[in-house]
């Protein structure tokens, strides 16, 4: 081969571009590479450990990442093993618990309830306000079910009944 076709070739291979990922791994793969500085499979092989051949296979398709390399492969690109492990369909948000179940959800909380629950959440409120506040929900539950004719199979005790030190009663 004549010496200036071997100059050729080098200089082609030296700057021709990476292939385009063929699969929407890839593809996310990539752009995760890209968005944190990794220009090429050899720069995120040398972060992560994991062979820069594999990396382009990964890309290509033409090979699954196991779980110990997406492992190796998620901290340098700022994601989770577990948002790799969905994009490359070896599990789904649901079997990871990234997403509540479809047959999980529950309908949309009342914005009073919701209210309440924030105020009963909050650190900095007084613990006393907070009784008040339960003791009001439970007294207006408990009317609420006396006017509905609703029978309660067992009552909590009120602020006022567990400091006088009655227990739960039927």
């Amino acid at each position: 081969m004549p010496l200036q076709a071997v100059v050729d070739r080098i200089l082609y291979v030296a700057t021709r571009k990476r292939r385009d990922p063929q699969t929407p791994f890839g593809w996310y793969l990539r752009a995760l590479m890209e968005r944190h500085g990794f220009e090429s499979d050899s720069d995120l092989e040398a972060a992560s450990g994991v062979s820069a051949s594999l990396i382009s296979r990964y890309q290509s398709g033409e090979v699954v990442p196991t779980a110990q390399n997406l492992r190796r492969l998620a901290p340098h690109l700022g994601a989770s093993m577990g948002q790799l492990m969905v994009e490359a369909g070896l599990a789904t948000p649901e079997e990871l618990g990234m997403v509540a179940r479809a047959s999980a959800a529950a309908t949309p909380l009342d914005p009073s309830l919701a209210e309440a629950q924030r105020i009963l959440a909050d650190p900095d409120r007084p613990a006393a306000a907070k009784e008040y506040l339960r003791d009001t929900l439970k007294g207006a539950v408990a009317y609420w079910r006396q006017q509905t004719g609703i029978r309660q199979a067992s009552h909590e005790p009120t602020a006022a009944e567990r400091a006088a030190g009655r227990r739960v009663r039927s």
